[in-house]
């Protein structure tokens, strides 16, 4: 019996090294199917997942992917795989802005400081100021 034809599936990572930033396109393959999900595996994988799936065993490894969720692991088109891309970096950006802004307030509040009681307060700056906080 011959086996299904699933479509691949892809995801935008990147990677940092000397040269700057390498944006990659993973190639993901499915190795089985129901009627919500998928479930990939690496390309160097596949053979090996298969051989797990005919002992009746899924692969601690294999990515289970819903096939109509707004946010998933990989795609099947790689324009969505892309926007994906796209929407998880925004997201680290806002994460990371945070984070910097953060750690700005609470140093400019501990410059001059020897030594800090069970609690401070910091005024933080306008960015965490303008979160959008509601009166409690």
């Amino acid at each position: 019996m011959s086996n299904p034809v699933w479509p691949d599936h892809f995801r935008y990572i990147d990677e940092i090294g000397p040269k700057g930033v390498s944006i990659i396109c993973k190639r993901y393959v499915v190795i089985r199917e129901t009627k919500h999900c998928y479930w990939l595996v690496a390309p160097s994988y596949a053979y090996v997942a298969q051989a797990s799936l005919e002992r009746g065993v899924i692969p601690k490894y294999a990515k289970r992917v819903l096939k109509q969720s707004g946010r998933r692991f990989a795609y099947p088109d790689k324009s969505e795989a892309l926007e994906s891309y796209k929407a998880r970096k925004r997201w680290q950006l806002r994460h990371a802005e945070l984070a910097t802004e953060r750690a700005k307030a609470a140093l400019e509040e501990v410059k001059d400081l020897q030594q800090i009681e069970d609690l401070r307060i910091c005024s933080g700056g306008d960015y965490i100021k303008n979160l959008g906080w509601e009166a409690a």
